[in-house]
């Protein structure tokens, strides 16, 4: 079963027991699904970015839910922009869309709903794993490139872009394999070979992120000063 950018990030960024977003990544994984819907359009010849913009090539439909709607909603604008633009109003615009990667990888039954209530009171909802392999083979492939010197192809390399970006490689590594991991992720980030759409999407995503962050530790500042 073959799964997108963005469901494997998410997959990634979810805690496959509790069924909760990771706390630590759940600022970023917003933005860094949001990264992966693009480079997933890009893999797939439906949009160029270069030179830090992006260009519709082919507006037909895919079939795909959330990568049609975003699709759809860059043909509209019939006017090229920035990859930053169109990370934050693909945020802004279309909703739950990490609600919606839930609902379909609960259709292709990788995860399931739980419904719980907290003090008996509160209704709350959980996605814990269902099939656990499809992020047990992600997972394998992420560390076999970064600790088994595996050759990865493009997607790989957008993955890893993106699981740095998101905070996941504190996740996914244990702590005397962390330093290796950020310097061979940010070798590959940085290395040529990476192509211009994954390492302009890998900024943009990571210059929002950490707009984002500031904002929120400036805003609590200001709350705690009170």
């Amino acid at each position: 079963m073959e799964l997108s950018l963005a469901e494997e990030l998410l997959l990634l960024g979810l805690d496959a027991e509790s069924g909760e977003i990771i706390l630590s990544v759940s600022t970023a994984l917003p933005y860094g699904v949001i990264g992966a819907i693009l480079l997933e359009l890009h893999f797939r010849k439906k949009i160029e970015i270069y030179n830090n913009s992006i260009k519709v090539l082919d507006p037909s439909k895919l079939g795909d839910d959330i990568l049609d709607e975003v699709l759809e909603l860059m043909n509209n604008h019939n006017k090229t922009e920035e990859a930053k633009y169109w990370i934050r109003t693909i945020n802004s615009t279309i909703e739950d869309i990490i609600e919606r990667l839930i609902v379909s990888l609960i259709n292709k039954g990788i995860l399931r709903k739980e419904c719980k209530k907290i003090l008996w009171i509160i209704p709350v909802e959980r996605f814990p794993a269902k099939d656990v392999l499809p992020e047990v083979r992600t997972r394998l492939l992420i560390r076999s490139v970064v600790l088994e010197n595996a050759e990865p192809d493009c997607r790989t390399k957008a993955l890893l872009s993106l699981i740095k970006s998101t905070n996941l490689i504190d996740e996914l590594f244990l702590k005397d394999e962390r330093k290796q991991a950020n310097n061979i992720i940010n070798e590959y980030i940085s290395a040529d070979c990476i192509g211009n759409a994954i390492l302009e999407i890998n900024a943009e995503v990571s210059s929002i992120i950490a707009s984002s962050v500031a904002g929120t530790v400036a805003a609590a500042s200001v709350v705690g000063s009170f």
